[in-house]
């Protein structure tokens, strides 16, 4: 998949950003250039040097002492806030760091997927595995403290965030509590799961990773060889990841020289295409609703215009915008939105999301019905 310098970038990711909206998420794409260049704005920019004149006025003139440290973040979040962009936000470098880790190839843990505190799966050959922990066990506690009532992402930071190398965990298996000492490793951060039913594939992607396009061409290759005919790809509640998984997964399955997305903004447009010979040409059905957001909704996007792809679903979130970050000195970062994302036919999906082909409710519902359309031949 080529990586085009045409809009001024090398790496274009979508991060998702958790926080209290209309619609309860707010995703955002964040895209990185490839440099560090400084500009010297204070220089060339009239105005800032009267920003400039306020901020050494107060430092040696107001009668109380000034964290100065403090009072610039605050101006750098008020020039943020002012822009009323629900997408352009200040990042502190643990939150920043936090999306890179989960998004990354690799990271450092006992490798269990978990809900709330149930422990859904468990990785083959990982730590946690070899420990003896085991699907549908019940965490109690992590390191001494009580999760019965935690959410997932307050146990997987108990976990990656300890600085020791082993993990004390403590599950509720069949009413008998059981405690498991587990060493950390790094692991493959896995982004999908799939299998086959009735000869059809199941595909599902839970996070637009760094690695999601080896994955599923992985996935493929071994479907493939077992015989699916047509094949099911599930994004329901998936809110983003790299805009270059986006791009990589498409590739998978267009013919060379579609369109996978367009990027505009106020003095660059450019249109994104498949330059890869690899291609598919088996009936696809792909699972949305209204968390499908941002990668989801390219892919999906893609997937139905440029190959013919049938949606299954709800209507998805509408994120159609695109931002760039830009690192501080002091760490943190600021995200800001700087264009926007068109489907393959032109259309800007931002707060309009995309429109299934058969709108169905129920999650056991949406795959019955996507099975039925493949297998209807």
């Amino acid at each position: 998949m080529k990586k085009t310098n045409g809009f001024g970038l090398l790496g274009v990711i979508i991060i998702i950003i958790v926080t209290a909206v209309i619609s309860g998420i707010a995703t955002g794409v964040i895209m990185l250039n490839n440099s560090n260049t400084k500009i010297d704005l204070i220089s060339n920019d009239e105005d800032l040097q009267e920003f400039v004149e306020v901020y050494k006025t107060l430092l040696s003139k107001y009668y109380d002492n000034v964290d100065k440290d403090a009072m610039l973040k605050a101006a750098e979040e008020g020039m943020v806030n002012f822009l009323g962009d629900k997408y352009t936000t200040y990042l502190e470098d643990e939150e920043y760091q936090d999306i890179l880790d989960d998004l990354g190839e690799t990271y450092n843990g006992v490798g269990i997927e978990i809900q709330g505190n149930l422990i859904v799966s468990v990785t083959k050959d990982s730590p946690a595995e070899k420990a003896g922990i085991m699907a549908n066990d019940i965490l109690q506690r992590v390191n001494g403290t009580d999760v019965t009532n935690a959410n997932s992402e307050f146990i997987g930071n108990l976990i990656k965030n300890n600085n020791d190398e082993t993990v004390s965990i403590e599950v509720n298996r069949n009413n008998q509590i059981l405690t498991f000492n587990v060493t950390k490793a790094k692991l493959e951060n896995k982004a999908i799961s799939y299998n086959i039913d009735n000869g059809v594939g199941y595909l599902v992607i839970r996070k637009f990773s760094e690695t999601l396009g080896s994955q599923v061409s992985r996935a493929l290759n071994e479907m493939e060889n077992e015989g699916i005919n047509s094949l099911i790809i599930d994004v329901r509640d998936n809110v983003g990841g790299y805009l270059s998984a986006a791009e990589d997964t498409a590739s998978l399955f267009l013919e060379k020289g579609k369109v996978i997305y367009s990027l505009q903004s106020s003095n660059s447009d450019f249109t994104y295409k498949d330059e890869t010979k690899e291609s598919r040409n088996y009936p696809i059905v792909i699972l949305v609703n209204g968390n499908s957001a941002s990668a989801s909704e390219i892919l999906a996007a893609a997937l139905k215009e440029s190959y013919g792809a049938t949606l299954v679903g709800t209507k998805t979130y509408g994120k159609g915008k695109v931002q760039q970050i830009a690192e501080l000195g002091n760490g943190d970062s600021v995200k800001y939105t700087s264009a926007k994302w068109l489907t393959p036919t032109g259309n800007c999906i931002d707060g309009v999301g995309i429109a299934p082909d058969y709108n169905v409710d129920g999650y056991e519902l949406q795959y019955n019905k996507a099975m039925e359309i493949l297998t209807a031949n």
